[in-house]
């Protein structure tokens, strides 16, 4: 989804900035990246080649333990998504964010949703394999 509206890209990365920093994420450029012991949560901010004004949200895990990449790419993890946000301010960017990490931010909770396929769409078949394994 396209975010058009009341709050420009620069001024979500702007407020998304001090929030991450708080919960423990690293930026680079337009990404953020937090570690955990499983999983290292990304959150990329990506510009619309249309418009300057059009941006997307995407936010990803990437599984440590079938990948060796310490700064994955959003492109590259293995779990993905986009925030859909009809509201347009960063508090609740933020907690749409908030809230995706949250219910997939777990390797055993990812395993259950596997099973219930209530995973994003977007999810390599590594991923898949691994969260199989039971």
């Amino acid at each position: 989804m396209i975010i058009i509206g009341e709050i420009t890209r620069k001024q979500l990365t702007d407020c998304l900035k001090l929030v991450l920093k708080k919960q423990g994420f690293k930026k680079t450029k337009t990404t953020w990246r937090k570690t955990t012991d499983d999983l290292i949560y990304v959150l990329n901010i990506q510009g619309s080649q249309w418009s300057e004004e059009d941006y997307y949200i995407n936010v990803a895990l990437y599984i440590k333990a079938i990948g060796e990449e310490e700064n994955p790419p959003e492109y590259r993890c293995h779990i993905r998504g986009q925030i859909e946000n009809e509201v347009y301010v960063c508090s609740s960017i933020y907690e749409e964010v908030s809230n995706w990490f949250e219910k997939y931010g777990d390797i055993e909770r990812l395993r259950t949703l596997w099973r219930k396929s209530e995973l994003p769409l977007m999810v390599t078949v590594n991923a898949q394999n691994y969260l199989n394994e039971s």
